[in-house]
Order: structure tokens, then sequence, then C-alpha cells
């Protein structure tokens, strides 16, 4: 055993899909009414009925039950297709409605050895420590590999390093990482924690067990070198990967090569790379997702035809464009700005959509705001607040930042507190150019409003304090009673809050 030389230190990290696609290895405006629940459903029929939730607004277990109602026989089959029902619910991150249909199972004593499956639903759904205790719950004799392996997803998904480590070690122990599911779980965990220099001892380890490398331990083994800024090391990965024929995904190694390009700035040698992706997935069963990264991909080199073209084959391979799909498509033409496009795709949705899904104006919003289109930016967002009964938080958003860069300050102000209102919770970094304005324009009172808009309910954040901190001294103000603030929130005072409040707040 060797992998202890790999230790990992504990840092914070951009997540990868990576981790998602091992476990899976592992293991509308209103409707009038309801659809009915046939007396006889195959997977795919049951799988659509459960799905139209999201334009009825109706609950799952109602459903079921009522399926369960009209077929008392409920047979192996029927417990295969919810499972199937279940896996496509995760694939498209319905979490909660997947522990739905699980809970449903088991109160309906509904047997199922998906037990893999159940732990990473409720570890997405409930936290780990849930998770933790489905686990021990569960008697040693199902506690094989595949298991253990979806405890290990579970500790790696949640950057939990000590635990992967150890919950590996034991699986070596017990023979059960034997295969590349376990690595890649771990090369996973080390993208995620900001140390990509460590995945390549993994894929070393790996073939000095005799382990084939699957296509995402080669396509977690490129990233680890884009990361690096390494364009060799991810050639060399990509030289490596053509010469086994028989990788699944073949499509997704070509896309991360290209995605290793962007990233260094080279779009011109990713286009290869696109086409080929491309003529691979022209070539195989459809695959909506993977056209949608496509198209993603193609707008990021601001190739606009070919974005075009991409959604045309889309569209030709299914009966129907889901509002996945037209949130794809108008991120893409919002990215490479073409606002005439990316209007006639909106109003294409607004005829067709079954669901009225608030991330599409929102999207449109945004682009029109970008281009000074403010009329029409207001009366879209006045026309999907109507029909969706809710305040659209991230259009406001949209309308804060436009507002801001315009020196609009009350009207930024107004959306601020709307998208508050409304559960947004903005992310690190989110609101600098709030920050940057006061010291610019050495607005004291607009910073305390601020302050003020953001400590509504709760404690302000220490980059708060550091901001109307910041704004004192650049207008060369004091204000004896922050320190006092600061102590009675709990801020948490760095040195740069020091030496400000030497400044700000002289004893």
């Amino acid at each position: 055993m060797v992998i202890h030389k790999f230790k990992l230190l504990t840092t914070n990290s951009r997540q990868i899909s990576g981790s998602s696609q091992i476990f899976r290895r592992l293991c509308t405006s209103m409707s009038e009414k309801p659809p009915a629940v046939p007396r006889e459903l195959d997977k795919h029929t049951l799988y659509s009925r459960l799905s139209s939730i999201w334009s009825t607004g109706e609950k799952i277990p109602d459903i079921l039950d009522q399926f369960s109602r009209n077929n008392s026989n409920k047979s192996t089959k029927y417990n295969d297709d919810l499972v199937f029902c279940i896996k496509k619910f995760r694939k498209y991150r319905r979490y909660q409605n997947c522990l739905e249909i699980l809970e449903w199972m088991e109160k309906s004593k509904m047997d199922h050895s998906e037990h893999g499956l159940h732990l990473n639903i409720l570890c997405k759904v409930k936290g780990i420590d849930e998770a933790e205790k489905f686990f021990d719950s569960l008697p040693p004799g199902v506690k094989k590999g595949f298991l253990y392996g979806a405890l290990l997803n579970c500790y790696c998904s949640n950057k939990m390093t000590d635990k992967a480590l150890a919950i590996f070690e034991k699986m070596d122990e017990m023979k059960y990482a034997s295969n590349d599911v376990a690595f890649s779980n771990l090369m996973c965990l080390y993208m995620k924690v900001e140390q990509p220099e460590k995945v390549p001892p993994l894929i070393e380890e790996m073939k000095r067990r005799n382990i084939p490398l699957s296509s995402i331990s080669y396509q977690t083994w490129m990233q680890s070198y884009a990361c690096c800024n390494d364009l060799e090391g991810v050639e060399r990965v990509m030289n490596e990967a053509q010469k086994h024929e028989s990788i699944k995904d073949e499509w997704k190694l070509y896309a991360n090569f290209a995605s290793a390009y962007i990233k260094a700035g080279q779009n011109q040698k990713a286009h290869p790379s696109l086409k080929k992706a491309e003529e691979i997935l022209d070539a195989i069963y459809p695959d909506r997702i993977a056209y949608h990264h496509l198209i993603s991909l193609y707008a990021s080199v601001g190739d606009l035809e070919s974005v075009t073209r991409a959604w045309g084959k889309l569209k030709s391979k299914f009966k129907a464009c889901n509002n996945i799909s037209y949130i794809c498509m108008l991120h893409a033409l919002s990215k490479v700005d073409n606002i005439e496009q990316l209007k006639i795709c909106f109003e294409e949705w607004k005829s067709k959509y079954q669901s009225y899904d608030l991330r599409i104006p929102s999207i449109v919003i945004g682009a029109y705001l970008r281009h000074d289109m403010l009329e029409e930016a207001e009366q879209l967002l006045k026309d999907a607040t109507e029909r969706s009964g809710k305040k659209v938080w991230n259009a406001h958003v949209s309308f804060m930042y436009y507002f801001l860069r315009k020196r609009l300050i009350n009207s930024a102000f107004r959306h601020l507190e709307v998208a508050m209102a409304n559960q947004w919770k903005p992310l690190d970094g989110s609101l600098d150019p709030f920050i940057e304005y006061f010291i610019e324009e050495k607005d004291v009172y607009s910073a305390k409003q601020f302050c003020q808009i953001l400590g509504k309910g709760h404690p302000l954040l220490s980059s708060a304090y550091l901001g109307l901190l910041r704004t004192y001294a650049a207008a060369g103000k004091t204000a004896p009673e922050l320190r006092q603030m600061l102590v009675q929130d709990g801020a948490n005072i760095g040195t740069e809050h020091k030496e400000l409040l030497e400044k700000v707040c002289p004893n």
C-alpha cells in the first residue's frame, strides 16, 4: 500500500463534474388538470408522469399512492422502474425528488438493493451526517465494495480529506480498491482541494497495479495538467488516451482537450478538438447534455456559426427542447453577444414552453441591460413577475449591477433589497463593486445605507465592515461607534481591520 505518500492538504476549491460521473458508474404554466395515472406503466411513461410535477405542482408521493391503488401487484419490475426514475431525476440533479421516491418505497415496504444510490441521494439532500447514519444502519452483509465506494464518493464530494483517505485505506485492505473508480474519486478530491499536482502520482499508482484507466481517469488527469498550465502534459495524456479505442464517452476527452486550450487562451487550437467531439456526438445515440456542453464550449471561443449549428442538431435529434436546453442556448448567445439571435431564441421558447422557468427571462434581462436596453428589460421583468407570481431575484441582481455601473446608487439599493428579500445570498466578492463605488465617491452616507440593508435580521459580515472602514478612511472621517459594532456582531477582525480602526475609530 503506497497511497499514504499522497497525503492531501485541505483547501477550498471550485467543484468539477467528475465525482458525479463516477457515482453514476457506481451505482410551465400550471396545467389546468394533472394527467391521470394510467393503470399500466412502463418505466419511461412512469418517469414522464412523475416529472410532470414541475408543471402541475403535484407531489410525487401522491402520484405514487394513486398508482399503488390502481396496481395492487407491486412486482420486482415496478421496483426496477422506480429505480430507473430515481436515476433519471438524479441525472438532472432533482435530488429531492429522488429522495421522495426512495422514502415512498420504504414507507410502502418495497425492497430495493440500491443502497449506494440511496446513500448518495441522502448525502445530496440531507448532508453527510445522515449518509453516515444510513451506512452504519445497514447490516454487514450488504456493505460490499459498491457501498464503500458510494461513501468514499460522498466524502470526496464534500472535500472531507481525512475521512476519504481513511475509507480508501479500508477499501484497499478489503480488496475493494482494485478498479479505477476509487482512484478516480481521490483524483477528483485532489482537484476539488486545488492540488492538481497530486493527480499524476495516483495515475502512476494505478498503472503500477495494472488498473486500466477509464475515460474519467483520463479526463481528470488531463484537467490536472491544464490547471497547472502544462499544455505539454495535456497533450501527452491525449496522445495516450487516443491509443485506447475502447474508451467510453470519447467525445468528453476531446471536449476536455479543447477546454484546456480555451483555458490557456489558445482558441484556435481548441477548434479541431471541438469539431471532433461534434462528429462523435453526431454518430452516437442522442445525448442532450452532451450537446449542451458542446454549445457552451463553442460559445467560449466566440464561434456563433458553430453554436447555431450544434443547436440545430440538438433540436433535430429530440422531439422538443426542454427549458434546460433553452437556458444553455440563451447563455451561449449572451456570451457571444448576439442580441438579435437571443431575442429570436427567447421568442421561440415563449411560444413553446411547458413550464415558465424564471431563469430564462433572467438571462435575457441580463443581456438587455448589457446593451442598455433598459425599457425592454424592465418590461420583461414585469411580465416575468406577473407570469410566475414570484420575484425574479437573479434578474434584480442584474438590475442592481446595471444601476451601479450607471452610478445610480439609490436604484441599485432598491434592487439589492428586493433580491435579498427573496433569498439571494451574495457570494464572496459579489458586492465588491458597491465598496469600490463608496471609496471612489467617498460616500460615507451610502456606505452606511448599504450596511443597513445587509444587516437586516442578521449581523454584518467582516467584509462589509471592512468596506465601511475603507470608505470612512478614504473620506477622511471618523466613526467611533464602529469599533463597538464590530465587537457586538462578532466580526472577524483581521490585520487590515485593526489598521483602519486606528484611523477611523481613534481611542
